[in-house]
């Protein structure tokens, strides 16, 4: 029973390695499709300082135009003020031009009074030039303070101007800021949709990657697995080369001579009578040189 166990084991692997030989034989030749290789997207994400500097890019000229458009209104109203400044200087300068051509006259009148009435070195003459003098020095310092007044209401008015530059450019930069800040949002919210985009697109071009590798190569095995299919077609039908089917043949013959010459004449006789694979392999040549060697009976 054992021995019987090792004969099979035996004719087993005698099996395995006939289809080696044939099979290493063959002139199939295992396809190699080309490989289609599908391109993934790829997406250089900015960081958010990249973002920080594109939002104030697209918001340089807004801000630049408002800032500009502040300063110019301040610097209109400036202007104006100081136009008035040198409104009020020029009529200061007037009033006291005027003043003064106008106590000019009267101190030449009262000089040419006191002269025709003979009284120009009297107390008459002194009294009157001292009251025209007097009153000649309170217009001056009348027409002083209001030009004073004037001024100090002007440069409160362009201190009130700067005041209001400066809180119309703090208003602004606010406002900046909070478009700045959405701009900024945007941004981001723009970067995470397009990486999310890309994710999904590559992991279905990894999909449909893997089911175009894996048809390819069903393909190539389809495709070789028919090749060896009609070559052993051919082959039974004598469609092989006469000499690569011979040798094949003989390398199968000296292999199975080699494991029936390892068994005793009796066992050897009733395995080529009792196993159709001595005959399904060797050609009738062979196979009758192996009948004749082990298949006939056993004196």
């Amino acid at each position: 029973m054992a021995n019987n166990i090792k004969i099979n084991q035996s004719r087993d692997e005698l099996a395995e390695e006939i289809e080696r030989l044939e099979t290493n034989s063959s002139a199939a030749v295992k396809p190699t499709l080309p490989k289609v290789t599908l391109q993934e997207k790829s997406y250089d994400a900015p960081d958010d300082a990249a973002l920080k500097k594109s939002a104030e890019s697209e918001l340089a000229q807004y801000r630049t135009e408002g800032e500009k458009s502040i300063r110019q209104n301040s610097e209109a109203e400036t202007a104006e003020l100081n136009q008035k400044r040198d409104a009020y200087a020029g009529a200061k300068t007037a009033a006291e031009a005027e003043l003064e051509s106008r106590y000019e006259a009267a101190a030449r009148a009262i000089d040419n009074d006191v002269v025709k009435r003979g009284l120009a070195r009297s107390s008459i003459a002194t009294v009157e030039r001292g009251a025209l003098e007097r009153e000649y020095l309170s217009q001056t310092a009348s027409i002083a303070r209001e030009y004073a007044a004037n001024i100090s209401k002007l440069e409160s008015d362009i201190a009130a101007v700067n005041k209001k530059l400066q809180t119309a450019l703090n208003d602004f930069n606010l406002t900046y800021a909070a478009k700045l800040n959405k701009r900024l949002t945007e941004l981001k919210t723009e970067r995470e949709q397009k990486m999310q985009e890309v994710i999904e697109y590559n992991n279905e071009i990894k999909r449909k990657q893997a089911e175009l590798d894996n048809d390819r190569l069903k393909t190539q095995s389809d495709l070789y697995s028919a090749a060896l299919s009609q070559e052993k077609q051919e082959n039974s039908l004598g469609g092989a080369s006469s000499q690569r089917r011979d040798d094949i043949y003989k390398a199968v013959y000296e292999r199975m001579d080699a494991f029936l010459g390892s068994l005793d004449p009796q066992q050897a006789f009733l395995e080529i009578r009792n196993h159709s694979m001595y005959r399904q392999h060797l050609s009738n040549y062979y196979y009758n040189r192996l009948y004749d060697k082990y298949g006939r009976e056993v004196k």
